[in-house]
């Protein structure tokens, strides 16, 4: 299952306005590969850049992992980091990469309800991760399958969002994924949660033509 990145009509930073545009506070997830190539970091910063000076106000979102993420939460933060929101599988992941002045948040703080629902949206979008779930709903993050599952489950946070928390949902994901399949690992996930709740998903070959 491959994607060419086209989604919902959007093909430039005009029409991600538009689309936007109705929302009181919009938040875009920003985020992919963590083999990021050196040759195209750049770019992703650039990007991250962009966007938080032409769509000042959306709030940006990302998982915080190293490659792609870090990279776009670099750009975002030089603009402003406090609409740049890193959603964790605990509180101390990755403290280093995070700007001081973004929001930070983590699965560990989720409520069970909402943990079972995240579980549930999961497995909608990734049903071979069912033995995962299970582990993580057991025992938590802790053993080798806990916290693995503590990533995936991660990942359909970021898009789902907790409202205890007042963690909304995304409304576009933007992504730098695998160039073969970009349904593959855990971008692949977060792009099948987005496509199962209609967020729409534009992949590089869209946004390149935007810098």
């Amino acid at each position: 299952m491959k994607s060419n990145g086209h989604s919902s009509g959007i093909v430039s930073v005009a029409d991600l306005a538009a689309a936007l545009a109705n929302e009181a506070r919009p938040v875009v997830l920003l985020e992919g590969i963590r083999a990021l190539p050196e040759a195209d970091r750049a770019a992703v910063v650039a990007l991250g850049r962009l966007l938080a000076v032409e769509l000042p106000g959306v709030v940006f979102r990302s998982g915080n992992a190293e490659g792609t993420d870090t990279a776009f939460a670099e750009g975002v933060t030089s603009v402003d980091p406090a609409r740049m929101e890193y959603v964790m599988t605990h509180a101390g992941m990755g403290r280093k990469r995070r700007h001081p002045g973004a929001r930070a948040v983590s699965l560990a703080e989720v409520q069970y309800v909402s943990v079972r629902a995240v579980g549930e949206f999961t497995l909608a979008a990734s049903p071979d991760l069912k033995g995962l779930v299970d582990a993580y709903q057991t025992h938590g993050a802790k053993g080798p399958l806990g916290a693995k599952a503590a990533y995936l489950l991660r990942d359909t946070l970021k898009v789902i969002g907790a409202p205890e928390l007042g963690l909304a949902p995304s409304t576009v994901g933007i992504f730098y994924a695998n160039a073969a399949d970009s349904f593959t690992g855990g971008t692949g996930h977060t792009i099948r949660v987005c496509r199962d709740r209609g967020v729409p998903v534009l992949l590089q070959a869209v946004w390149r033509n935007w810098l």
